[in-house]
């Protein structure tokens, strides 16, 4: 799985020129035809999306090129799930959340009991984000929660990112930044700055 931005068409042109690099080994990676179609609920409307697929010319291996508004093994986009941590972030709880999205209860509380279980890991992996991003960063003060340390390190390493590297919306940066491991249930590393 290697997360990509999302515009199929900068994608296939990147994926033919071979600018795209493999996971695994680094090797150039190149088009092999596509994934299953899936379906994406977004905030107000599902889509479908068809990722692409490629294969490394080094060590033969395939991965799915997933947008970046996606997570792994999740039906929810990035910015919906980010919007439930932000809204327990200010006291809301998770029925509540559920509504709002118009998301099972249940569904809800599985995100955010995930965040709450992953809190330490994901903020020091934000946190190297950051700091790598913004040498001009010292500090991050605590903000009182781990659920608020958490949002407001994503909050600055993705703010970062779209200064230093282009535009791009902050759980596109989040997925990226993960790998599209943000709620993964695997122990698999996160990407690192390079």
């Amino acid at each position: 799985m290697l997360i990509v931005v999302n515009d199929p068409t900068h994608v296939e042109r990147e994926l033919l020129a071979g600018r795209l690099s493999c996971p695994r080994c680094d090797g150039e990676l190149r088009p092999w035809g596509h994934a299953r179609t899936r379906v994406l609920r977004a905030a107000t409307n599902n889509e479908e999306l068809r990722p692409r697929r490629a294969r490394c010319l080094k060590c033969h291996m395939t991965s799915v090129l997933l947008a970046d508004i996606c997570l792994c093994r999740r039906v929810d986009e990035a910015a919906v799930i980010g919007r439930a941590l932000l809204e327990k972030t200010a006291g809301v709880g998770h029925r509540t959340i559920a509504i709002r999205l118009g998301r099972p209860k249940e569904t809800v509380r599985g995100w955010l009991r995930r965040f709450s279980s992953r809190l330490e890991l994901l903020q020091e992996h934000f946190r190297r984000w950051a700091f790598a991003l913004d040498p001009r960063l010292e500090t991050i003060p605590p903000q009182g929660s781990g659920f608020a340390d958490l949002a407001e390190v994503i909050g600055l390493a993705t703010r970062s990112a779209s200064l230093l590297l282009g535009p791009r919306p902050v759980w596109s940066w989040a997925s990226a930044m993960t790998g599209g491991a943000l709620l993964s249930n695997t122990s698999s590393p996160f990407p690192t700055p390079r």
